[in-house]
Order: C-alpha cells, then sequence, then structure tokens
C-alpha cells in the first residue's frame, strides 16, 4: 500500500501530460482532467499523512501538481496555460526541488531512503555516509535540472517527433548514465571522502559495520582471516575475511585462521572507538594476538577513512655516490663493532651479522671485533706517532694489532649504535687511534680537500662501510652527526673509500611480534648486502633505503613509543624485559 502512495503522484502527473497532450493543451478540456487527478493526488496526500508515509518525492511531486492545478483555476490564460504546456517541466522541477532544498535545511538528502537498505544503522548515523549521500545527492540535482532544459529544447521542426525526443531524452539520460553511477559512485566515494570516526555502541554495531568500511587502498594485496575471540559483556566468536580488496564478516570460528585475537569485549570496542590506545593496552598485554601478530601493525588501517589515513614515513631517496669495486676484489673483511649489548640484544649486531653471513656465502674472510672486549687505551694527541715514531702509537695495547687488521682488509665494517647522534665512546676512541695510519703531511685529493696522505699505499684501496641502529624513526636530524663523521672519513681519506650505509630506523620496535615481517626483511637486505659486495663489488641504495624505513607513521611510532616506555617505568633492569632480537 505505501508503494502505491509513493508513486501515485508521478504516475498521476505523467497521466495528466498525456491527457493534456491527446486535448491539444486546450485549457477547456484539461480542467476536468486537472480537477480530478488532483483531487486523487490531494487525497493520496491526505492517505499519506494517516499511515505516515516518509518520502521526498511523495511530497514533493504532490505539491508541484497541487501548484500547477491552482495556477489553471486560478490564472486559466496565463500561468494555467503554461502549466498544462509544461507538465513534465513541471514534474523535473518537483524532483530538483526535492534534491537541491532539504539539505540546505539540515535535512536528510532525498537518496537516504534508498541507501540506508544496504547499510547497517551504525553505519547510515555516521558523517561519511551523509557526506556520500549528499554528493549523489546534488548529482541527482544536476539530472533533474538538466531534464528541465531538455524538455523544453527544440530538436525538431515536427512537433510530435519534437515531443518525443523532448520526453524520452532526459529519461534516457537517467537510466544510462544516473543509474549505473548512482550504483558505482558510492563505493568509490567510501574510500575518497572522509568524515568524523564512528563511535560504535557495541561489539554487534561494530563488527556489522567494518565490511563496509575497509579502505580498499590500505588493504591492496592484503589476504587474510582474523578470528576474535571476546568476552565479558559481549561474548563474540567471529571471523573477518579480507581478500581482494574486500572484507566480509561471519559469526562463528574459522578453521585455519592466520591470525587470532582474544580479548574483553568492552576493551576491543574502546580501542575500535580510539577511546584506548590498542598499541597500548597490547604492550600491557591486556589482549592476546596469536598467529601472524605483524597483521595488528597494520589491521586498524584497513578501515580508516580517506582523512584519517596516517602516511608511513618515507626515507628519502639515498643520493651518495658509493665507492664501487672490481667483482671479487674484496676477499678479506673486518668488522670493528663498537656496541655494548650482547648479539641476543644489539640491533646493530644483528644487521652485521647477516651482512657477514651473506659475505660468508659468497666466499670472503670475515673477522669480527667487539671492541669493549679490547684493550683500547684513548689518544692523548701527543702526535708522537708522527714525530717521534712515525706510525707507531705510545700505547702498546691492542690498537696495535687493529691497526693492522684494519688498513690490511679489502672492506671495514663500522658499527655502532647510534649514542647521542653518533657513535659510542669506544668506537670513537678506536678511530682516534687510527692516526698513525696517515702521514701529517698535506694532500689535495681529488675532491679538492685537504686530507693526510696515506702511510700505507702499498696496500691499495679498501672500502669501508657503516651500521648502526637508533630509536628514532627517521634518518633525517637525528644519525647527522654519525653521517658527517663517517663521510669526512671518506672524502679525508687517500685510499678508503665508502661503499654503503645502514642505518636501522626505529630500531627498538621490531623486536615486538607486530614487526616480524620488518625484522625479517632486514635480515634479508643485510644478507644480500653482503654477499652483493662480495661478488660484485657494490652495493645497491634500495637495501639501504629498506633498512631506514620504519614501516609506520610518526603518529603510529609515537604512540607505540611511548607506550612501550611507559610500560617499563620503574622497571629495574630494561634488557631484563624487553624481547631478544634472537
Amino acid at each position: 500500500m505505501k508503494k502505491i502512495i509513493k508513486f501515485f503522484p508521478f504516475v498521476a502527473i505523467i497521466a495528466l501530460n498525456v491527457l493534456a497532450e491527446g486535448s491539444g493543451f486546450r485549457m477547456r478540456n484539461v480542467m476536468p482532467f486537472v480537477l480530478i487527478i488532483v483531487g486523487l493526488i490531494s487525497l493520496n496526500l491526505i492517505l499519506s499523512f494517516i499511515l505516515k508515509v516518509k518520502n521526498y518525492f511523495l511530497y514533493g511531486l504532490s505539491g508541484v501538481a497541487i501548484l500547477g492545478a491552482l495556477s489553471v483555476l486560478l490564472f486559466p490564460n496565463s500561468l494555467g496555460q503554461l502549466y498544462i504546456e509544461n507538465i513534465i517541466v513541471g514534474l523535473y522541477l518537483g524532483l530538483f526541488i526535492v534534491a537541491f532544498f532539504p539539505p540546505l535545511f539540515k535535512i536528510d538528502p532525498f537518496t537516504f531512503e534508498f541507501s540506508v537498505k544496504d547499510y547497517p544503522e551504525a553505519v547510515t548515523k555516521g558523517e561519511q555516509f551523509l557526506n556520500i549521500n549528499l554528493i549523489l545527492n546534488y548529482f541527482w540535482a544536476v539530472l533533474f535540472a538538466l531534464g528541465m532544459v531538455l524538455t523544453v529544447t527544440s530538436y525538431h521542426p515536427d512537433d510530435a517527433i519534437n515531443t518525443l525526443i523532448a520526453t524520452f531524452l532526459p529519461i534516457v539520460i537517467q537510466l544510462v548514465i544516473g543509474i549505473p553511477v548512482t550504483v558505482k559512485l558510492p563505493d568509490y566515494l567510501m574510500q575518497k571522502v572522509g568524515g568524523k570516526q564512528i563511535v560504535f555502541q557495541s561489539i554487534e554495531d561494530l563488527f556489522a559495520s567494518m565490511p563496509f568500511g575497509l579502505n580498499k587502498e590500505n588493504a591492496k594485496g592484503v589476504n587474510t582471516v582474523v578470528q576474535f575471540y571476546l568476552t565479558g559483556k559481549e561474548p563474540t566468536i567471529g571471523n573477518f575475511t579480507i581478500s581482494n580488496q574486500k572484507c566480509t564478516y561471519e559469526e562463528g570460528e574459522y578453521p585455519n585462521p592466520k591470525t587470532v585475537i582474544k580479548s574483553d569485549s568492552e576493551l576491543w570496542l574502546k580501542i575500535s572507538n580510539n577511546e584506548v590506545s590498542g598499541d597500548k593496552a597490547f604492550i600491557n598485554k591486556e589482549y592476546e594476538i596469536e598467529g601472524d601478530a605483524t597483521l595488528m601493525l597494520k589491521f586498524a588501517s584497513f578501515f580508516e577513512t580517506p582523512q584519517k589515513a596516517k602516511k608511513q614515513i618515507k626515507p628519502k631517496p639515498i643520493k651518495f655516490n658509493y665507492k664501487t669495486f672490481a667483482p671479487n676484489k674484496i676477499k678479506n673483511i673486518v668488522v670493528f663493532d663498537g656496541g655494548y649489548r650482547t648479539e641476543k640484544f644489539s640491533k646493530t649486531t644483528f644487521m652485521v651479522n647477516n651482512f657477514i653471513d651473506g659475505a660468508k656465502h659468497a666466499g670472503a674472510n670475515v673477522e669480527y671485533f667487539k671492541l669493549k672486549n679490547y684493550n683500547i687505551k684513548q689518544c692523548t694527541g701527543c702526535y708522537t706517532c708522527w714525530t717521534k715514531t712515525p706510525g707507531a702509537c705510545i700505547y702498546k695495547d691492542d690498537m696495535t694489532m687493529f691497526r693492522k687488521k684494519y688498513r690490511e682488509a679489502d672492506l671495514v665494517i663500522f658499527a655502532s649504535p647510534l649514542y647521542i647522534f653518533n657513535v659510542t665512546g669506544i668506537l670513537k676512541t678506536f678511530m682516534d687511534r687510527l692516526l698513525p695510519i696517515m702521514q701529517p703531511y698535506m694532500l689535495m685529493n681529488k675532491n679538492g680537500d685537504i686530507a693526510h696522505p696515506d702511510r700505507f699505499p702499498e696496500n691499495g684501496e679498501q672500502g669501508f662501510m657503516v651500521f648502526s641502529a637508533a630509536g628514532f624513526p627517521e634518518v633525517e636530524h637525528n644519525f647527522d652527526g654519525l653521517i658527517g663523521m663517517f663521510h669526512a672519513w671518506n672524502s679525508h681519506n687517500e685510499n678508503t673509500h665508502l661503499m654503503g650505509e645502514f642505518y636501522l630506523t626505529a630500531a627498538e620496535m621490531i623486536v615486538q611480534p607486530v614487526y616480524a615481517d620488518r625484522k625479517n626483511i632486514i635480515a634479508d637486505v643485510c644478507k644480500k648486502a653482503g654477499q652483493q659486495v662480495v661478488e660484485e663489488g657494490k652495493i645497491n641504495k634500495e637495501y639501504m633505503e629498506a633498512v631506514q624505513d620504519p614501516f609506520v607513521s610518526k603518529e603510529t611510532f609515537q604512540d607505540q613509543a611511548d607506550a612501550f616506555w611507559e610500560s617499563l617505568d620503574g622497571v629495574k633492569h630494561y634488557l631484563s624485559n624487553v624481547p631478544r632480537i634472537k
């Protein structure tokens, strides 16, 4: 019954137009039909009030038809005649009014009536849904306005043909353009149009809404199943399948989910509504993740509205011109590690060890020295090594051996975590004590820099590399001091040349299960670099850039770092409370 009431004005106006054309638009012949049809429309309108039918078209078209009838009755020779000859124009005018004006008065657009049926209530109350419908609404307003113009346009001298074209052309445009666009556009707009985050009142609303809020760009290439076991106020067992940029939700257990989340329902609702930090809750072990924990690094981003999406920190492309040697030139590698942590905890050593594995696989001989385990005295700046005993230091400690190994190596590795924007004290002391391998005289090198000549040119050219890990998420403004020192080491050494730099950002995060993918990438590129430097005499910059990429936005990094340190506030021993790197 309600459907008949909704569409009756439209059918009645079309019928009136047919009768008017059949009567040759003569007022005396049309007048009875106008009265009858408008009377029926008025009764239909009264009935709609009684049955509480809410429909924009019903009231808009009924209002235009009644106004047209009044013009026929009150001004038959002017406005009335104009209306009778342009009933279809009046129809499109009513449709245009229905589409254009309600949103101006904060009334829901007419498209709501058709679109709300396809979405959960929580979604339809959201700002994003409203914004999308406003776009659709005004798209149709333009089509209705175009319909008015096309209806009064002259196309052919023959009145019958002209009427046929003027009647059907707007309809064809609406069918061919309007309906397909209306079907396809919402899905597209969902990825482009933003809005305030929906505050969900229940897990049921949240889970029912999530498939409609999938951010397809962020979910590109994802193929996974996430199983939820929620307890407490709203016990829920259900799973999400994300595949081919689509998301579906099913109640119950999935046989082999990739990721399993176990949480209190109220906690998960608060996390989803951004009332509680999910990172902080995970670090504090308030919920559990089983299986592929790396997914949780991206899970929230799969359902972010466009303007809420956080941009990951992207390292700038490396532009430095690194030294290359002939393939298989590098056979002997020596590593000087200035870090104090063991390989169980050192992220710098983690990179170096994987590099060594790759180099050894390619046939290189590698020697590794942890400097903290050796006797290295501070340089006093006496210059005895340049005057009284050229090339020999006053101290007879382990540096005597290290200087020899340093200068005879084909490739030297400097390894150090970032300590106050530079290397550790022991590595800096080690480098200070390398002074005897240079002569005190002045040399203008190929770059025009004044430097000291190599004391052992007979050993030929050699390469050197740098490995350093830091807690900061970016290389810029953090590694600047360290980079400056090693770039100067490169420019001021006659025969020692920089071949590569591996600066690991946000290093403390890679031990967390959610960063397993990043940890594996770091291990992989370091191994490839070790193998490549031996076999090809060079290192791809892409390997270095991969290590610099923290995989997160600044906001995410800050939240996770703060939550991590808050969880350790008051803890007596740092290393006993953090995961090991291996």
